[in-house]
């Protein structure tokens, strides 16, 4: 291959990863969380048409409106003869369908002795799976009260939901207040959700409100959570959102999280999703957590972290969550420095690099559910459609891209390339035992490709500077 070929090879294929990785990063149609009313600044109006009853949400002037805590404008509900809703939709001001929580335009029902079926629908009325992993809810009841859920996906076939259990089951004390919930296996028995527990006892106020829980396991000792609790207290606020989480030892007594704090307290917009969560000791005096941040503010679909004051701070994360195309300057200045740079140097930079690429996957993010996800390629469904699925891949990428171009530069060598998926693979790893993240084959996959672009790029680079000079024409001196 000429030297000419392998420069535009090399031109070709680094523009080619900049410029779709920026084009994934434009980001998605700004949402107001504020904007709009509730549903407790609005009226009711109700229409019966048949077996048809409308229930909307209007304004002071009598204009439907959509209430921005329930995600719709209407909900029109089907009954059968016997009185039973079979199913409900979800329509916006204009009478259009609307994804409640973005998740699912209706719902429907069917009865028997036993229980309910319960099947979630897409705009045109079909099954449709939910971002939990499943399409349709099996549930039975015991004495009039729900007993036992069990989740299927499409096919009618059993499916473990993102809480990685495939059922669960309730419990009632004397006043008919749900005080447990056991996470169940196909079987109907016992196991240990992704959060650590298999079963939650609840504790509840005068009116009936959860204020605390406790997690146990399949034997009934106390278990720690995903954070290394045992419990939670809880205070609500007057929209009867948690805005305040207190947890608990093995004791009952308050304790810090594996993270350091053991207060939580949070805001939240005025369509019910969270604001901003800053962090507390046990005494009430601000948290600083491993990146030296005293809290998170939801920024669109990104966290940004805080200062004490709740002020965003001047950081590196702040930078490259704020501003999503900064990964890719970042990374290609990067880059450039590990080609460029002495050789000595660039093997400096790249040990910095991996430090600071442990620093970003193993200190604690605010963020996750779950311990696990082993579906590759999980966020296929959703990576056109959400900026925050489309930023978590690229990062992923490009994060190991400058790794591999370092590397190369430093050995010289083709097994370079296991690199890149051996340190992944243990950083997953890591991740998994101590909780500090979400063990995923997805960032394996995107994390392995980023460091063999890395590669590639510097390969293609260096063989062309690697001609050029060995083409140069020498120049000779009389004496």
């Amino acid at each position: 291959m000429s030297a000419n070929l392998k420069r535009g090879c090399g031109i070709l294929l680094t523009a080619s990863v900049v410029l779709l990785s920026i084009l994934a990063l434009l980001p998605d149609a700004d949402v107001d969380h504020d904007a709009g009313y509730t549903a407790s600044e609005l009226s009711i109006r109700e229409t019966v048409n048949g077996s048809v009853t409308s229930t909307s949400y209007v304004n002071f002037d009598g204009v439907i409106t959509e209430a921005v805590d329930m995600g719709y404008a209407t909900v029109c509900r089907m009954q059968d003869d016997n009185g039973r809703v079979v199913e409900e939709r979800y329509l916006d001001a204009n009478g259009d369908p609307v994804a409640r929580y973005g998740d699912h335009y209706g719902v429907s029902y069917e009865y028997d002795e036993t229980g309910t079926v319960i099947t979630y629908l897409d705009a045109e009325g079909n099954p449709i799976i939910r971002s939990d992993g499943y399409s349709t809810i099996v549930r039975t009841l015991v004495d009039g009260r729900e007993s036992d859920d069990f989740y299927y996906d499409l096919n009618g076939q059993q499916v473990q939901c993102s809480g990685g259990y495939y059922g669960l089951h309730r419990e009632y004390n004397a006043e008919g207040q749900n005080i447990s919930l056991t996470f169940l296996d196909k079987k109907g028995r016992a196991m240990c959700s992704s959060s650590g527990c298999a079963s939650v006892t609840y504790q509840c106020d005068i009116d009936g409100t959860v204020v605390g829980e406790h997690y146990f396991d399949t034997e009934g000792n106390p278990v720690r959570s995903l954070l290394g609790q045992y419990g939670e207290l809880y205070q609500r606020n007057e929209q009867g959102y948690i805005g305040q989480v207190t947890y608990l030892g093995a004791d009952g007594k308050p304790t810090p999280t594996n993270a350091g704090y053991t207060i939580l307290k949070r805001t939240y917009h005025r369509d019910g999703t969270a604001d901003t969560d800053m962090y507390f000791d046990a005494n009430g005096n601000p948290r600083a957590l491993s990146k030296g941040q005293y809290g998170i503010k939801r920024s669109g679909k990104v966290n940004l972290l805080l200062d004490r004051n709740g002020n965003a701070m001047l950081c590196v994360d702040n930078l490259l969550n704020g501003l999503p195309c900064m990964v890719v300057v970042f990374g290609c200045v990067v880059c450039l420095l590990m080609i460029v740079l002495p050789k000595s140097l660039s093997e400096v930079l790249t040990i910095v690099y991996v430090a600071f690429i442990l620093y970003e996957t193993l200190m604690f993010r605010e963020s996750g559910d779950a311990r696990t996800n082993f579906v590759l390629f999980s966020y296929a469904g959703k990576f056109l459609k959400e900026q925050s699925v489309r930023v978590g891949v690229i990062n992923n990428i490009w994060l190991f891209i400058p790794l591999g171009t370092g590397l190369y530069r430093w050995f010289q060598k083709k097994w370079v390339l296991v690199i890149p998926f051996v340190m992944s693979v243990a950083i997953e790893m890591t991740q998994y035992i101590t909780g500090l993240g979400i063990a995923e084959f997805d960032d394996v996959f995107g994390n392995t490709m980023g460091g063999w672009i890395g590669v590639l790029v510097a390969y293609i680079i260096m063989m062309w500077r690697s001609e050029k000079v060995s083409h140069r024409p020498q120049s000779y001196s009389i004496l």
